[in-house]
């Protein structure tokens, strides 16, 4: 008995120090880039809209589009804005304490992946490859450091998946509270991430059809998640299904890898994994089709996902972007480590997915959306030892943003208009060139970029 209990207590040391590690990585990882990284377009856009010192009317106005000289109405809900601004209340109206938000749930959708594994295989080599898989994925680092809500979506899907899973381990009432909860916020801050549910419904269908039997509080928990989002969104709905237009179209290319070349941040690695992601798929077919294992509710939300984006893309909206489905992305990777942990050559391929990852991080300063450098110019202003004085012809939402990088602040500089300009002998002045990327041709002549 007492050996029994030894043997317990070591083995649960042992999930405490695989966690723990595999989550310091993915925090170590992340944060190795946090320091340089620079915002674009989209980022200075939440910025703005979520800042502290404002009411809440006005983050709404803003929200919906009223930003001074720029407009750019959002396609995601305001919650996320919201939780961004009492962050920024709470820390600090910093750039860098927006990033520092995504990153929390950039780093703790690892550990999440890795506790989800647990309700599919609980074997340490399965859980660890997940872990790692998902910590050094390029495209979770990336998202992890933008300010914007793809993090957090990513967490919170996890969260709801793993709640989903409890309530069919048991009809506990207190489960099915913490589900109903995190389903109706889920929703709230990322409706297409509601895909899930579609799984989810396919899973309860064929689990009654098998069994003969009707789970009508299940049902009646998802029924009512819905009528709860409906009301609370109601406003949201009507703003957003009235549009007929979106950034992100539909294009061949993507019956060609499925997103996969972003997921797993470069053509070749995202090839191998889709290969392998479809091998296993039609091994698994008769399964799928045929059978109701718990881990098919992860291949039922990834065929699903995809096949409702490309329906609403085609006759509605194009929504193809791969950030508005990156919940896929741990997902996929649980399904096929799960798969492939069950196959006769199970440790070799999954060495060899783990290598080609760890060697995709060489690729992690090769961020594709190239940012304005704004924190090297207030270094280069710094290190000049000259005026402190800035003008700027950008957008307002750029120029707040400038204002909130934590150079800008700790070395008092000050944001000028052209009337202060005229009592003032010297300033610096900035500018962008490339209103789409806000990145800009550094060798064009100072003129022609700031026409």
């Amino acid at each position: 008995m007492y050996k029994k209990i030894e043997f317990i207590k070591k083995d649960k040391i042992q999930w405490i120090l695989i966690f723990l590690i595999i989550t310091l990585i993915a925090f170590f990882i992340r944060f190795y880039l946090f320091e340089t990284r620079n915002s674009w377009h989209d980022e200075w856009h939440s910025i703005y809209v979520a800042d502290p010192n404002i009411s809440n009317e006005v983050t709404l106005k803003r929200f919906w589009g009223e930003k001074g000289d720029e407009t750019l109405t959002e396609y995601y809900p305001p919650l996320y804005l919201f939780l961004l601004k009492y962050f920024f209340k709470l820390f600090g109206y910093l750039d860098d304490n927006g990033r520092l938000f995504s990153l929390i749930f950039g780093t703790l959708l690892v550990s999440l992946s890795m506790y989800m594994t647990t309700y599919f295989d609980r074997s340490k080599k399965s859980v660890i490859i997940v872990g790692l898989l998902t910590a050094i994925n390029l495209f979770l680092i990336w998202q992890s450091l933008e300010i914007r809500a793809h993090s957090i979506v990513v967490f919170s899907v996890l969260l709801n998946l793993c709640l989903f899973l409890e309530i069919l381990r048991s009809n506990s009432k207190l489960k099915y509270i913490f589900f109903y909860i995190i389903s109706v916020f889920n929703l709230s801050l990322w409706p297409i991430s509601g895909l899930i549910f579609i799984g989810k419904v396919i899973y309860i269908s064929k689990e009654m059809l098998i069994l003969k039997k009707i789970f009508y509080f299940r049902l009646l928990t998802l029924f009512l998640i819905l009528i709860t989002y409906i009301i609370l969104n109601l406003d949201y709905l009507k703003f957003n299904l009235a549009r007929d237009f979106h950034y992100t179209h539909i294009s061949n290319t993507f019956f060609y890898n499925y997103h996969f070349r972003t997921f797993f941040g470069t053509i070749f690695n995202g090839g191998i994994f889709l290969l392998i992601f479809g091998i296993l798929f039609i091994k698994s077919l008769k399964s799928i089709l045929y059978l109701n294992n718990k881990e098919n509710i992860l291949i039922y939300i990834i065929l699903s996902t995809y096949l409702i984006t490309i329906l609403y893309s085609a006759f509605k909206a194009s929504i193809m972007s791969p950030k508005y489905v990156i919940f896929l992305v741990p997902i996929i990777i649980i399904w096929i480590v799960i798969k492939v942990s069950r196959l006769k050559y199970s440790k070799l391929i999954l060495i060899i997915i783990s290598v080609l990852s760890i060697f995709n991080l060489l690729n992690i300063n090769d961020y594709p959306m190239k940012r304005p450098e704004v924190k090297n110019a207030l270094n280069f202003i710094v290190k000049d030892e000259g005026e402190n004085l800035i003008y700027s012809i950008e957008p307002t939402v750029f120029n707040n943003y400038i204002s909130t990088k934590k150079l800008f602040q700790y070395n008092n500089f000050k944001l000028v208009d052209p009337n202060e300009l005229r009592n003032n002998g010297q300033f610096w002045f900035i500018c962008l060139n490339n209103p789409r990327y806000a990145y800009g041709n550094n060798s064009l002549e100072l003129n022609e970029r700031c026409k």
